[in-house]
């Protein structure tokens, strides 16, 4: 190997050329550890076609991260082949539904979200609580039961005179439904070993 190299059937540490093999690459065809050009395959690769493990290209695929107008990867600014995480929440203490209503603590309850001639509703055991929320946070609470994505709510409940108002809600952690089912998962999941082995393949065997 040598430390610089501008001949396509040689490696070098530093790489320059047409084709262009070696740690560091630079080339309209780059292949390396580090590969730039118009087309670039490395495990860190940029180029406008662009495959590797972490890539940024027009076009191209990354085996953990990729970002480009087009494109496919584990994470980053493409179609996504690994699941996001949520972050971590922890639910909040909850208060006894019938104290709050009372007026005797103001505090989270679990509440059930039904549907209502004029919106979500909250209810506990399926009876409606007769509760105010805010134009603005009832709206919110409807467009999430109408798709479908909550089924139960921690909602604050307090007593002003003689009306309950709910003036927060919180999402339920890991309540939502699931978006895609598992034959999507498991697909997600082949897709992205064909896209690892494909890697594989490219940087090991093909020739500029």
């Amino acid at each position: 190997m040598k430390l610089v190299s501008t001949d396509p059937s040689e490696l070098g540490v530093l790489s320059v050329g047409q084709f262009a093999h070696g740690i560091l690459a630079f080339g309209q065809f780059a292949r390396g550890f580090i590969a730039i050009g118009q087309i670039a395959v490395g495990v860190v690769a940029i180029g406008q076609v662009s495959f590797s493990v972490l890539g940024v290209g027009q076009v191209g695929g990354g085996v953990a991260w990729f970002a480009g107008m087009l494109g496919v990867g584990g994470r980053g600014v493409c179609l996504r082949l690994i699941p996001g995480l949520d972050r971590p929440r922890d639910p909040p203490p909850l208060v006894p539904v019938d104290a709050a209503m009372r007026g005797e603590v103001r505090g989270f309850v679990r509440a059930e979200v039904v549907d209502g001639p004029r919106g979500a509703k909250l209810a506990v055991g399926g009876h409606v609580l007769p509760v105010k929320m805010s134009p603005a946070l009832l709206g919110a609470l409807t467009d999430a039961r109408r798709a479908g994505q909550v089924r139960e709510i921690f909602a604050h409940l307090g007593r002003i005179g003689n009306v309950v108002v709910c003036d927060r809600l919180m999402e339920i952690p890991g309540a939502r439904p699931s978006t895609f089912g598992l034959p999507f998962q498991i697909l997600r999941f082949l897709l992205l070993v064909a896209l690892a082995t494909g890697w594989w393949y490219t940087f090991t065997r093909v020739e500029g």
